[in-house]
């Protein structure tokens, strides 16, 4: 059933077809042809077998590749004409001199288009500034050299000064240039003497003219600073600039003004001349206290945390030391101060020992609130911070777990600069704090300074160097470390300068210090050594030399030897 059922629906389908007559053409009824506006209805179909369907880009449209062509075959993909590939050989290796030689070629001939005449007056600018910087450079070729330099950079002078490659020429000539001169450049900068400030290589522009401008241009430079002061200070360029000028160039009122933009706008208000500073402006105006300070703390808090990451800078700082030393009185997250302010400091030991301010940092991590190192008057300030309200920790705990976070580093340092560190005057009382009050093995620090000493002495030194045990600085460092082991014994700690100090010198050395005035005044300190074996092995070699020391005439050491002896 089903399957006639499909035969008949099939023959009734081509019927049908078979039925279907064929359309007429058509024929309008007037006789005439149709006319169509526009596209017409329908395009004709080509019936032409022999031609080729064209795209509508003509001859030259894109073409597809590995087309079939007319004989059936595929058609070669097209090669560039420099392969040497169809040749059957490798292109050979470029040389590597040639390419770069080739490149910087292609670089200046860039750089003269785009610049054109300004590369070559930057490129003559930089060959004199060469000349002139040197020190062999006489005065008449200097001041001719730097006319030269004038022309070359007057009216492109904005261009050079933010180059990172040209940029030291300006300051060669701020340098070296005459007040005129230096006059010429300022003026075509001091519109942008701010942004000059945060440039990274511009910076040091500013700084010459605060170096070597006139007191005119050095008043402009900080009047130009006036309402930037906040965003300069937060800025990683800008804030050094504004530094110098403040600790090296700045006047009290120029001081007061740079200061002043830190205190907020409430202290701004209360302002007058009867009361320009912050103190009057407070005894003038008690009420303001708490949001004058509200707002100063909210200015301040960002600008402390950020500079808490440059610390090395400011450990060093006139100022700025001090804040550090108030955070090491009053932060209890230790581990936080060992982590962004002493691993800092630590990578930068040499500097910060050898500067005025960076040491007395890390003498007040060794000994806090030493007077020995810092006036009383700022004892006093830091002590006002003693018993505020956000400080938890007890002062001992903290101060141990800061001395356990600098000893090792300080320790290893003086091992590897027990030289330079012993005979510096500055670094000297460093040597004494450090081996009195480090935590861990003090051993190997003792043994390197002890080092120092074991050469025998000649006196008035040999080639200019005299012995440690003569020396200003290093027989004051040998004197307080054999006091300073009486101190050891009471804190109960094995280690005895004096007792190293023998082994490494030995007796036979130790007898010639006694030829000069300090080492005399040494040996007086090993006869009341804290150790009793070593005073007893230093006195009876002493004795041995005593017809010897009573010739020894105009030495105030041995006199004092002679009577210990006695």
């Amino acid at each position: 059933m089903l399957a006639w059922t499909s035969e008949a629906v099939k023959s009734v389908h081509m019927s049908r077809m078979e039925a279907k007559p064929r359309k007429k053409s058509f024929t309008p009824r007037d006789g005439k042809k149709p006319s169509f506006k526009g596209k017409p209805p329908f395009k004709p179909h080509n019936t032409g077998k022999s031609k080729s369907c064209k795209k509508s880009g003509g001859d030259g449209g894109p073409q597809k590749f590995n087309r079939k062509a007319a004989d059936g075959k595929f058609t070669k993909k097209r090669k560039h004409p420099g392969s040497k590939k169809d040749e059957g050989s490798e292109g050979k290796k470029p040389k590597w001199d040639e390419f770069k030689q080739k490149k910087k070629e292609l670089k200046q001939n860039r750089q003269q288009n785009e610049k054109n005449e300004s590369y070559q007056i930057v490129s003559r600018a930089k060959q004199v500034w060469e000349i002139v910087r040197r020190k062999d450079c006489d005065k008449q070729k200097r001041t001719r050299l730097m006319k030269e330099l004038q022309r070359l950079v007057k009216g492109n002078i904005k261009t050079i000064a933010f180059a990172h490659d040209s940029t030291r020429v300006l300051q060669c000539f701020i340098q070296f240039g005459s007040d005129e001169q230096r006059q010429e450049v300022f003026d075509e900068l001091k519109e942008h003497l701010v942004e000059l400030s945060k440039s990274k290589y511009a910076r040091n522009i500013v700084k010459k003219f605060l170096m070597y401008g006139s007191k005119q241009q050095v008043g402009a430079v900080m009047s130009a600073f006036k309402g930037n002061v906040r965003q300069m200070l937060r800025h990683s360029e800008a804030s050094s600039v504004v530094e110098y000028a403040y600790n090296n160039k700045a006047v009290l009122s120029q001081r007061l003004m740079l200061t002043e933009e830190l205190y907020g706008n409430t202290f701004q208000v209360c302002k007058s001349s009867v009361c320009p500073t912050l103190n009057k402006v407070l005894k003038a105006n008690p009420e303001k206290f708490e949001s004058i300070m509200d707002e100063i703390k909210q200015i301040l808090t960002p600008m402390a945390q950020k500079i808490c990451i440059n610390a090395t800078r400011f450990a060093m700082g006139e100022f700025a030391h001090l804040v550090l030393l108030a955070a090491f009185d009053c932060i209890d997250d230790t581990k936080l101060v060992k982590q962004i302010i002493i691993s800092e400091m630590v990578r930068s030991l040499s500097e910060i020992i050898s500067n005025k301010y960076g040491k007395k940092v890390l003498l007040y991590l060794l000994s806090p609130r030493n007077p020995a190192h810092l006036l009383a008057e700022i004892i006093q300030v830091l002590e006002k911070g003693d018993g505020n309200a956000h400080s938890k920790k007890d002062v001992a705990i903290r101060r141990t777990e800061l001395l356990e976070a600098v000893s090792p580093p300080l320790l290893k340092y003086l091992c590897k600069n027990a030289q330079s560190m012993v005979m510096d005057k500055a670094c000297s009382v460093a040597v004494r704090d450090l081996l009195g009050t480090a935590i861990g093995d003090l051993r190997p620090a003792m043994e390197a300074v002890a080092a120092q000493a074991a050469e025998p002495l000649i006196p008035g030194g040999e080639d200019g160097e005299l012995h440690m045990a003569e020396h200003p600085a290093g027989h004051l460092v040998l004197k307080w470390l054999i006091e300073q082991d009486a101190k050891m014994k009471e804190a109960e700690r094995e280690e005895r300068f004096s007792r190293i100090l023998l082994e490494k010198v030995g007796l036979e050395n130790l007898k010639t210090w006694a030829s000069v005035n300090r080492g005399a005044i040494v040996l007086c300190c090993l006869l009341q050594s804290a150790d009793e074996s070593v005073a007893e092995e230093v006195e009876v070699m002493l004795k041995s030399i005593f017809p010897e020391l009573q010739k020894i005439q105009n030495s105030k050491g041995v006199e004092v030897l002679l009577e210990k002896l006695a």
